[in-house]
Order: C-alpha cells, then sequence, then structure tokens
C-alpha cells in the first residue's frame, strides 16, 4: 500500500490542463465556477484537482502529455537507473504509466496525493519495484533525502514555484552525480494563441513567473545541470498565425504521412505548448 504522508503547506500542480477544453473540438467538460481567485495556493490546487484530476484520461492535452513525458522517462531509466522523484506529482496521472524501481511523488495538495493514493491501490506493483510512495509537501521546504534519485521529474509546474531558482537547485541536490532531469514547462508563444471556450473555466492558478525559452534555459544551467536536448511538443494555438499554422484542412492537404512530418517540424522549431528539457546534473 503506498505511503501517504500530509504537511499542509502552500505550492504546486499543472498548468497546462487548466483549461482542458481550451480548443475547439476537445472534449467539453462541466463548467466549473471559478472562486479561484480567492483561495491559496494549497486550497486552489485541492479545488482544481477534485475538480479535473479524480478520473485518469480527463481530457486529451494533459493525456498526451503524460505520454509523451512518461516515454522520455522511461528510456531513462531503462539504462540510467530506476529511483524516480516527481515534484508536483498531482493525482499521479504520470506516476501511473511510468517504469522505476522506486517512486516518491510530491505535491502541495493534500486532496491530488489522496486521488493518487487510492488510485494506486487499484494497480498491480510492477515487478521489481516498490510501491508508489505519494506525500503532501511543500518542496520549497522539503528535506533532502539520505539516498539521492537517478531521475527528478517535474512535469508543468515549475512556472508556479515562488522561488524558481531554489525550486530548480534543490532538484538538482536531490540527484546522485549525472543524475537526469526531466522538465517541461508551456510556451507562453503558444498558450497565449489558444482560443477559449466561452464558458467560465479555471484560469492560470498560482503561476510566480511565466518562463520563456531563453529563461527557461538559463535557469536550468544556474543549477549544476548540463542540458542534453531541449524542444517542444504537442503543436497547438488556433490565433494569429497559429491559427493559419495548425490548420487542419492546411496540415492534413497531402496525407497523414505529410501531416505528422508537419508535426515534428513545428515542435522542433518551437511551436509546440510545452517546452521539454532533459538534462544531466554536473559531476563533482
Amino acid at each position: 500500500m503506498p505511503a501517504c504522508i500530509t504537511f499542509p503547506s502552500p505550492y504546486s500542480g499543472l498548468i497546462g490542463a487548466v483549461l482542458p477544453a481550451a480548443e475547439e473540438g476537445y472534449t467539453q467538460m462541466k463548467t466549473v465556477p471559478d472562486p479561484s481567485r480567492n483561495m491559496d495556493e494549497r486550497s486552489w490546487w485541492d479545488f482544481w484537482n477534485r475538480s479535473y484530476r479524480t478520473k485518469d484520461n480527463n481530457d486529451a492535452v494533459s493525456s498526451e502529455l503524460f505520454e509523451r513525458a512518461a516515454a522520455v522517462v522511461n528510456e531513462i531509466t531503462q539504462t540510467d537507473g530506476g529511483r524516480v522523484l516527481e515534484v508536483a506529482c498531482g493525482a499521479g496521472g504520470l506516476s501511473r504509466l511510468l517504469a522505476y524501481s522506486t517512486y516518491h511523488g510530491l505535491d502541495l495538495s493534500p486532496a491530488a496525493v489522496e486521488i493518487a493514493c487510492e488510485k494506486a491501490k487499484d494497480l498491480g506493483q510492477l515487478r521489481g519495484a516498490s510501491r508508489p510512495r505519494y506525500e503532501a509537501a511543500d518542496f520549497h521546504v522539503w528535506p533532502l533525502q539520505p539516498d539521492p534519485f537517478d531521475v527528478v521529474v517535474c512535469v508543468d509546474a515549475i512556472v508556479c514555484f515562488r522561488d524558481q531558482r531554489l525550486a530548480m537547485r534543490k532538484m538538482a541536490q536531490c540527484l546522485r552525480p549525472e543524475g537526469r532531469l526531466l522538465l517541461t514547462a508551456i510556451n507562453s508563444f503558444v498558450y497565449n494563441r489558444i482560443r477559449r471556450t466561452p464558458t467560465t473555466r479555471l484560469q492560470n492558478g498560482p503561476v510566480s513567473h511565466w518562463l520563456s525559452r531563453r529563461e527557461l534555459h538559463e535557469l536550468v544551467k544556474s543549477a549544476g545541470f548540463t542540458i542534453e536536448r531541449m524542444w517542444t511538443i504537442m503543436p497547438r494555438g488556433n490565433r494569429g498565425i497559429l491559427r493559419v499554422i495548425n490548420s487542419h484542412k492546411l496540415n492534413h492537404a497531402f496525407g497523414p504521412r505529410c501531416a505528422a512530418f508537419l508535426q515534428r517540424l513545428k515542435e522542433r522549431v518551437g511551436l509546440g505548448q510545452y517546452h521539454v528539457i532533459i538534462a544531466r546534473k554536473q559531476a563533482r
């Protein structure tokens, strides 16, 4: 049975899926009044997770993000060790797709951790792996563990940290020398060009600072990481120039192979909704 430890504190969560029906064609979800502007961080993320994360595959955007992030992490754990720390794990949606020897997930939201623990009860245990452990804690003040991790994962949450530099340094401290970091963050150029649905939905949450590509690159390097690869995934956007670039008619005019090529091209040139970084902690 997963270990569930709750330490009340103020931070974390997922941003890119805050508007799960943000683009036309996405599955519509029930309208939720937005009381978020009157909440502290923990209460906001508790409310958000209870609203949107009680079920897996709740929306196309987060499902694809988790699947693609999991593919990267699982490739790393096959060769570089399987001790995984996920910072801002939410309700554990990504963790249920990972291959690991040990998994420790942290999130501010006790509601998210409660959901993750309940879902973990229904999963079979991976061969050679311990049960996943989820903990409600503020990563800013979370004590370092005696045994370092092989991989640290932070998906769609870095923009929420009150002190982003501190958080990034701490991710490095949690890793063994030569350990790997997988970090994803919203590409604000694309995110700001997604047409919202007319119904009122939860907005951006407690964002501390949106990071440009240059700022994200500098933030990771400043913590002692060597960036091995940086790219974008999941081209989105239907306003301005992105309305033309992402036109379904244009992208599929010459068949599925051409559409797949154009998607890869857009990801390489930075038109995906998410930045993705794989970085390695420098050896001492």
